[in-house]
């Protein structure tokens, strides 16, 4: 097509936008209802990733120490333990430490430890894993290194957090698809309205010869257009209800010691995937009805 073609046929998109303003705007309250449910679905799916990434990180292995081991050995099994590729963090922790801790613990209790010293504890180092995902592998491998006394940790809860953070993952990735198909059946079925009454017009361009790229170009810049216009509009949209949802969920997180993820943090890519599944959905969906009426089309003019 010449470009003055495709300035006719661009400007014919934004014609048909307003001659069928009420179609255009159940498109629009369809597309911005979905990726408004969408948004709100990662956000959320944010937000609970970084509640199972706080209790992850709380989530430690204590490496109890052999009491034979001298300094040498202790700061060996250090380096042993750092440079293992699941571990993210190494603390000493004195045993004299752990006794002040544990008479902490027992409060008023703490008398039933009287005649008791330090020595009855031994020393150990406090292991921050990376992945939960790995935990008992990476247990299994501290358990062969040497100077290992005892390991306490927790593989049921960290069996469990990885299995809550995949359920969250498979669910929030199966809701997402299926509001993506929802919304491309509804957009192409939108168009196909559109197109049915403007067949008599399709019909005309058809018998003085125009091109099926001729005809489904106003068509695509519409869906473009409707596409890109929601995708502005459910942002803002998801701006408003994320931050009057923020005011609630911050007590929430509080109490877990965590903070709710910032949606400017995240804003471009939200951005992104709304203009991506916007545009993909309007001109996809206006592509598939137009090529489906122009098929139909052509079979009935070949039966004449």
């Amino acid at each position: 097509m010449k470009g003055a073609s495709v300035g006719y046929l661009t400007r014919e998109g934004f014609r048909n936008i307003w001659v069928n303003r009420l179609l255009s705007l159940a498109t629009i309250v369809v597309l911005v209802s979905c990726l408004v449910i969408v948004g709100s679905g990662a956000l959320i799916f944010l937000n609970i990733s970084s509640v199972l990434d706080l209790i992850e990180d709380q989530n430690v292995v204590m490496v109890y120490i052999e009491d034979n081991a001298d300094e040498t050995a202790m700061d060996t099994l250090k380096v042993q333990l750092l440079a293992l590729d699941n571990v993210s963090d190494v603390q000493f922790v004195s045993r004299e430490e752990a006794f002040e801790r544990q008479k902490a613990a027992y409060g008023d209790k703490a008398s039933l430890l009287d005649g008791l010293t330090a020595d009855i504890l031994p020393n150990a180092y406090k292991v921050t894993v990376k992945d939960i995902e790995q935990f008992d592998s990476t247990v299994a491998t501290i358990k062969q290194l040497e100077n290992v006394l005892q390991i306490h940790e927790n593989s049921e809860l960290a069996g469990k957090l990885a299995s809550i953070r995949n359920a969250v993952s498979y669910i929030s990735l199966g809701v997402i698809a299926i509001l993506f198909f929802v919304s491309m059946f509804i957009v192409a079925n939108t168009i196909r309205i559109t197109i049915f009454n403007r067949r008599l017009e399709i019909s005309i361009m058809k018998a003085v010869g125009a091109t099926n790229s001729f005809i489904r170009w106003p068509f695509m810049v519409e869906g473009i257009l409707l596409g890109l216009f929601s995708a502005v509009l459910a942002l803002g949209i998801e701006y408003g209800v994320y931050s009057v949802a923020s005011i609630w969920l911050s007590d929430v997180m509080s109490m877990l010691g965590g903070d709710v993820v910032s949606f400017n943090e995240y804003i471009w890519y939200i951005f992104g995937i709304f203009v991506f599944i916007g545009v993909f959905i309007g001109a996809f969906g206006s592509i598939l009805s137009l090529n489906k009426y122009l098929k139909e089309h052509n079979n009935v003019v070949e039966n004449q």
